[in-house]
């Protein structure tokens, strides 16, 4: 299961936040949706879930709800309009097969769940409704539902922390030249100051926006319990319409249609930190939970203390299994293969990534492009996307580890110029007419990330960090490069935002993740998770009882970083009936990096499998949406 190539580049430039959205996502060959398909200035808030059309083959909405859930009446009649999207069931709710609705959230924090659902909404319908090949007669289907959080991309109020993107390039291209942290004394003392001012302003402007305070995964579980509160109205309204135009005329529903006020259950599938928000949920309404999976785990308790202490444990282990798999796959699948076997591949690796350091390298111009430098933090960033993603990226890695070796950085910086062509080629002509500073230059109107709203959220979550002093932070950078030293830096950064970061939420988690729910929850994780380690999924599921956790033995963040038919299976099945895997269950990928097969467009059922509808599913080959037949 592959990112989209607008969440490749955004990852391959984040150097802010380590918890973006590990996608299940989509064909190889679709493109990230134009934000001029579907303008949602056009459509109207409503307190009930009222649906349009969008996205070829999508309906859309805006829900409003209170912007403090807390608040008494009268007192603060603020909202928040939330845009939310459904990839519709394709079984009417009449049907004895409809299954209801399940929301996914894509993680981030930031990721829009709109374009995560536009992207990829149809391969999680196949995935939860159990594949091609499920008994039409008994099978459930289910509506697909996300929806773009408090503050992020098209849900309202949000705020900017750049007046345009071109001053974010400028702020980021000063960041990166003055190297990570603990490089000097004068890249620590630029860094600390610039990041301040920055947090600082943008906390500030949050506020005033009306959301910086409001923004907590707290009100997000909250929304989350509204949306299917709002869906279980629009059920009822549904089926009335569908059955008052049939002959004879039915007045009594069956029961399993009827809205049933507050107690409206949720059906939840979180990725990243998705995983905090459905933990959060779990805690406070763990009576609501029919069905929740929690993939790529974070440790929620580390996540509300805002330390980032347990991220990166196994981060640097997947240099360990790129050098391992680059020796499997060969010379003629790995650039940076060598004889002497994966101790050699890792030290050809760390010495050409240690030569980077002081040795930066000059990129020529094109005719897209200004002349460049190449440094350390561009092979940080991209590490990190291959860390993600080591099915589809390891390659691309080794190809540019090995042109480093001979001095050629054009590679390197690519994800960082594409990103930035995309931003500029997806400007409106109102963009280019108003000018850069105007409204309608939204850098993220193409679904990407936001890092300030990202980093937003997780400062806003965490215990205050505004205490901290500029000694403890030098410390905490030297702890986080001893936790991994490829990814440390950029770790460290992130919460240097948090040090001066004003906005705290109206409405603080004060729980202690910790509740039997009224289903149990499958926690999923991989052997090795670059920034959510499996041990946070054993940790975390100590916390609800009759939790499991299944064991995808494979590298990456969260499940979506793999091919698994096991894994695929595993969810189907849950979603379906509830049945969670046996404890200890563990699946086994069904392809490894550097194999030769993963740069196949069509790669090949595996040995022993038939179901090669489901197959074509999750490696991203178009396949037609199943036509189910009505009872």
């Amino acid at each position: 299961m592959l990112f989209d190539k607008a969440s490749a580049l955004l990852l391959a430039n984040s150097g802010l936040g380590l918890l973006q959205t590990s996608r299940h996502a989509i064909a190889r060959h679709q493109s990230p949706v134009e934000p001029d398909e579907f303008d949602w200035m056009n459509i109207t808030a409503h307190e009930s879930l009222v649906y349009h059309d969008c996205y070829n083959g999508f309906q859309c909405a805006k829900l409003q709800v209170p912007v403090d859930w807390q608040a008494a009446k009268g007192v603060d009649d603020r909202t928040v309009q939330i845009a939310l999207i459904k990839f519709p069931a394709p079984v009417p709710v009449t049907d004895s097969r409809y299954g209801g609705a399940v929301v996914l959230n894509p993680g981030g924090p930031g990721g829009s769940g709109v374009e995560m659902v536009v992207s990829g909404g149809q391969l999680y319908q196949i995935q939860l409704s159990a594949g091609h090949k499920a008994d039409n007669n008994t099978a459930k289907f289910f509506d697909v539902i996300s929806f773009d959080a408090r503050g992020v991309s098209d849900t309202v109020p949000t705020y900017r922390c750049f007046p345009s993107f071109i001053e974010e390039l400028n702020y980021k291209s000063a960041m990166s030249a003055y190297g990570p942290p603990g490089s000097s004394d004068t890249a620590f003392t630029n860094l600390w100051t610039s990041a301040r001012a920055l947090a600082d302003s943008c906390s500030k402007r949050a506020i005033e926006a009306g959301i910086g305070e409001h923004m907590s995964t707290t009100s997000v579980a909250r929304d989350i319990v509204e949306i299917f509160e709002k869906h279980g109205e629009w059920r009822e309204q549904e089926a009335r319409r569908i059955l008052s135009s049939s002959e004879p005329f039915q007045s009594d529903l069956p029961d399993s249609v009827r809205y049933q006020p507050g107690q409206e259950m949720v059906q939840y599938w979180g990725i990243s930190y998705g995983t905090v928000i459905g933990a959060t949920l779990a805690d406070m309404y763990p009576h609501r939970v029919h069905r929740m999976i929690l993939d790529g785990v974070v440790d929620s308790f580390d996540w509300y203390r805002g330390t980032r202490a347990t991220s990166l444990q196994d981060t640097d282990m997947e240099l360990d299994k790129f050098a391992e798999y680059c020796w499997r796959g060969g010379p003629e699948n790995c650039a940076l293969y060598h004889t002497d076997g994966p101790n050699a591949i890792a030290q050809r690796f760390s010495a050409i990534a240690e030569n980077l350091i002081q040795n930066p390298i000059g990129v020529p111009g094109t005719n897209n492009f200004s002349s460049d430098l190449a440094t350390h933090r561009d092979l940080e960033t991209f590490f990190l996307t291959a860390s993600y993603l080591p099915l589809t990226e390891f390659s691309k890695l080794a190809e540019i580890m090995a042109q480093l070796e001979d001095g050629d950085a054009t590679a390197l910086v690519e994800g960082r110029r594409d990103r930035n062509l995309l931003l500029a080629s997806g400007l409106s002509e109102k963009c280019l007419r108003d000018g850069f500073y105007s409204a309608a230059c939204n850098p993220y109107a193409l679904g990407m990330v936001d890092e300030m709203i990202s980093l937003g959220i997780q400062c806003t979550d965490a215990e205050p960090q505004t205490n901290m002093t500029k000694e403890q932070y030098r410390r905490y950078v030297q702890e986080m490069t001893k936790q991994s030293k490829l990814l440390g830096n950029a770790a460290a950064l992130g919460r240097l935002h948090c040090t001066q970061w004003h906005a705290r939420p109206k409405w603080p988690y004060t729980g202690h993740l910790n509740a039997t729910t009224a289903h149990p929850i499958l926690f999923i994780g991989n052997t090795i998770d670059n920034v959510t380690p499996i041990r946070n999924a054993f940790k975390m599921s100590k916390g609800f009882p009759g939790s499991v956790v299944l064991r995808l033995d494979t590298e990456g963040h969260s499940s979506g970083a793999s091919t698994s038919l096991c894994t695929t299976r595993a969810v189907g099945t849950y979603f379906q009936t509830g049945k969670l895997p046996k404890e200890g269950a563990v699946c086994l990928p069904d392809m490894v990096p550097l194999d030769g097969h993963s740069k196949e467009v069509n790669p090949p059922l595996p040995e022993g499998e038939t179901d090669e509808e489901l197959w074509k599913a999750i490696v991203g080959v178009d396949y037609p949406v199943p036509v189910i037949p009505l009872l």
